[in-house]
């Protein structure tokens, strides 16, 4: 049944929602000189970037590049800090909470760009002192700038606005920059990881647009979903931040805002669940840092001025939280990584979505709005929503859990897993001699390998068992990952063959496994104590 009740509060909440933070004195970004009809090419913003610099307090922000795309645009991070900072490394020894804000990973989901702009404007200009004082943060307002400037009226078509049209969601190797957190294959996404390992952030927010089901809400949002996140920042998360960013979102701005999910199922069986576990998705990916993670998705049905606005102001109360509950926060990470330092830890893996919570979700609707020529249909989403009972899925589970070995040891290491771990922050070393080590091996049965390539790969997984413990000659050259380390459980992730998304999905180890000559043994063995 729905609630007549909860249909009409929500309709006023639709019909009232807030607008945009009014326009400020200083430079104006490409959709506010446009009346909300297009969108910042990058060249634009990197111009209205550097036209932040006339203000008042422009000297907060100093931007800077972390790399360049494939096409050879520069990536550029803005970082705010009070006193300023000339570098991200500077701030890590203030004592205050970091916090990475990424805007437009999708080249065709710019609210997110263009919010960031907004609050860059405001910083500069002298507003946000006292959150200064507490956070340190760093933007970057256009990830995907190569896909961001392929811009045209038919890429998601559907969607409310703006008008002149949007990016590709890839990038210009026809990558989807949201799967590439592992296996780093991108300039963009290794470029970031660079960043992290310099800037090491509490807390990383990615923001999105989402063309998904129809429903009640302006955005969705989720933690990161990896059953591999320390349960510490996983309660905080669940229990303490997000509760208090939505109840702020819907007592300062009017917006509603819930768990990312879509409806699945019909009738009875229907319910609203969440998307995916795995890290190659970047918020998942940083909830194995032992960091926390936010990932925002404005509802691309809203029209385009109201998907910046409450973009915005999401990012707004996440730091306004941040500057109340940062020290906690920092705190939680710092004890994540003593435990996880210490070698303690397990590794999750055999992953599906947990049962159903009863809850009420806001079920929208929209209108079919035909656009001229051939360009499509957009999607307005009308200012009604029903409250609906039904179940809600917003977390995973892992049927199995072993914990960590001593290392990780890989006798023959391909090309290039040297330089990935690296990049990863990962900390290893190479066996400058033969050395006896307790192992066990993963015994390989078969491969399982996708018919279709995904993100440029045939997706492997090994189907197999370990063995005995028995003590070996490890030979010199071995890569050895100790347990013992702040990323332990990305080194698992990353080098197990019972992981879910492994180097090995993405087939780094394909040279040295033959499907054919199966059975065979995993190339990555795991040291016991002796």
């Amino acid at each position: 049944m729905r609630s007549a009740v909860l249909l009409c509060t929500s309709c006023l909440l639709f019909a009232c929602s807030s607008t945009p933070a009014p326009e400020r004195e200083g430079p104006r970004t490409v959709p506010e000189r446009t009346g909300w009809k297009e969108t910042s090419p990058h060249a634009d913003v990197l111009a209205f970037l550097s036209q932040l610099d006339r203000l008042d307090h422009a000297e907060r922000l100093v931007r800077f590049t972390f790399g360049a795309t494939n096409e050879g645009r520069e990536m550029v991070a803005v970082l705010v800090a009070d006193p300023p900072a000339r570098a991200p490394e500077e701030v890590r020894g203030r004592g205050t909470f970091r916090i990475l804000i990424n805007g437009n990973i999708h080249g065709g989901e710019v609210e997110g760009k263009e919010a960031i702009q907004l609050l860059l404007r405001e910083f500069a200009s002298g507003e946000h002192r006292g959150l200064l004082e507490h956070v340190t943060l760093l933007f970057v307002p256009d990830f995907n700038a190569d896909g961001n400037d392929r811009i045209d009226p038919h890429h998601r078509a559907t969607q409310n606005g703006p008008d002149g049209g949007v990016g590709e969601r890839e990038n210009a190797q026809g990558l989807d920059l949201n799967r590439d957190f592992l296996k780093l294959e991108s300039p963009e996404c290794r470029g970031m990881l660079d960043l992290v390992r310099r800037f090491d952030p509490h807390l990383f927010l990615d923001l999105h647009t989402t063309n998904g089901s129809y429903h009640g809400y302006h955005l969705t949002y989720s933690p990161s979903l990896s059953t591999n996140v320390d349960d510490e920042i996983d309660a905080f998360a669940r229990g303490t931040m997000i509760p208090a960013i939505r109840g702020e979102m819907a007592r300062r701005h009017r917006w509603r805002i819930f768990d990312y999910g879509n409806f699945q199922g019909q009738g009875d069986e229907r319910s609203w669940a969440t998307y995916d576990h795995r890290p190659r998705f970047g918020t998942n990916y940083f909830g194995l840092r032992g960091r926390f993670s936010l990932l925002s998705e404005a509802y691309s049905y809203l029209p385009f001025e109201e998907r910046v606005a409450v973009t915005r102001d999401f990012v707004l109360e996440t730091l306004r939280f941040a500057a109340r509950e940062g020290e906690e926060m920092a705190s939680i990470c710092a004890r994540v990584d003593a435990r996880r330092g210490s070698g303690e830890g397990v590794f999750r893996y055999d992953t599906e979505l947990a049962p159903p919570v009863a809850g009420t979700v806001l079920v929208g609707a929209i209108e079919e709005v035909q656009l001229p020529g051939d360009q499509g249909t957009r999607r307005v989403a009308l200012p009604v929503a029903e409250a609906e009972p039904m179940g809600i899925q917003d977390s995973f589970r892992s049927r199995s859990a072993d914990p960590l070995p001593e290392a990780w040891a890989v006798p023959e290491p391909p090309d290039g897993l040297a330089g990935l771990l690296q990049r990863h922050g990962i900390r290893f070393r190479l066996l400058p001699a033969t050395e006896e080590m307790w192992v066990r091996a993963f015994d390989l049965s078969h491969i399982e390998r996708a018919e279709a390539p995904y993100q440029g790969h045939r997706e492997c997984r090994p189907v197999g068992s370990f063995g005995a413990r028995e003590l070996r000659r490890l030979p010199s050259g071995t890569l050895l990952v100790p347990s013992a380390q702040p990323l332990a459980v990305l080194a698992a992730q990353l080098l197990d063959p019972r992981s879910e998304d492994s180097l090995f999905t993405w087939d780094l180890f394909e040279g040295l496994l033959d499907p054919a000559a199966c059975p065979c043994e995993f190339p990555v063995l795991r040291v016991s104590p002796g």
